[in-house]
């Protein structure tokens, strides 16, 4: 039989927001850096991989170095790989948008994470689904109609992978929370490295593109910045509801945006700053109400 993990389902607000930030920074420096290796000749499945691997450098060594060797295992490895598996078609479907549309337009698609994590959330953990979710999910997603506007705009390939790319990071993000009530934090971490590598070492042998010394230190910081966002990300779905830390990511938009303009020269449309008001206001009424309850 299965036993839980002793830092089980637990919901700690607070601390999980805080973590949150942390993760919203971090991902806001790879998503930039991401962007300008892309734009260098590094393919998505390099980035991945690099990201991957040098996060297993760091926290292999920390856990060799200790009796948790003894403890680097899991009775839910299935659910290790079907995070990894959604982890990684999030990071390459979400990377690579960001070569097809603006970084900030990427980034407010991809605010509908929260809205498929209410549903991940209630069909994976169990979570109770309230009115104030559904309520705020519903007047979101009216804001992603009006940065996308099907019919008035061009639906191109770009829009749709920022999408799926929520989708499936919404999956990931809901397993790293079932994860947590059985392993701990760094066992999470650890898997997901091991599970993910395989997985980004074949596409990209297959698309092999010559790294230049000159890019070597932006995917150091590339891959240091990701880790530390998913160790932030991961720590926080520790500590509280996927549903109610998850629409902290929102505060990327004015963060890329800004580091858009800067580095690439991009002006997001007004409709994408319209949309993404309307979906950061229903998240943040929706954590008012969580904070209630």
């Amino acid at each position: 039989m299965t036993e839980l993990h002793t830092s089980n389902d637990t919901h700690f607000p607070v601390p999980g927001i805080i973590w949150m930030c942390g993760a919203t920074i971090f991902f806001s420096v790879s998503f930039t850096l991401v962007k300008f290796l892309q734009d260098s000749g590094v393919t998505v499945f390099q980035a991945v991989l690099f990201r991957q691997v040098l996060g297993l450098v760091i926290f292999l060594p920390s856990v060799l170095a200790t009796t948790e060797i003894k403890h680097l295992k899991t009775s839910v490895p299935f659910k290790h790989s079907l995070r990894a598996v959604f982890g990684f078609l999030g990071m390459c479907t979400g990377y690579y948008s960001l070569a097809l549309i603006n970084v900030a337009d990427s980034v407010a698609l991809q605010f509908t994470l929260p809205i498929f994590t209410l549903f991940c959330a209630a069909l994976i953990l169990r979570e109770k689904i309230y009115f104030h979710r559904v309520l705020a999910t519903v007047i979101g997603f009216l804001g992603v109609l009006i940065i996308v506007r099907p019919g008035f705009s061009e639906i191109n390939l770009g829009i749709l992978l920022a999408i799926l790319s929520a989708a499936t990071h919404a999956l990931a993000d809901t397993f790293a929370r079932y994860l947590a009530r059985y392993d701990s934090l760094k066992n999470i971490m650890v898997f997901n490295f091991l599970f993910t590598i395989p997985l980004a070492l074949l596409p990209s042998v297959i698309w092999w593109v010559p790294v230049s010394s000159a890019n070597i230190p932006y995917l150091i910081c590339f891959g240091l910045a990701g880790v530390t966002a998913q160790f932030c990300l991961t720590r926080s779905f520790s500590l509280a509801d996927a549903s109610l830390v998850s629409p902290i990511l929102f505060l990327r938009l004015p963060i890329v945006a800004a580091v858009g303009f800067l580095a690439f020269d991009q002006v997001p449309e007004s409709w994408t700053w319209v949309g993404a008001c309307i979906i950061i206001l229903a998240t943040v009424w929706m954590a008012r109400s969580e904070t209630k309850r």
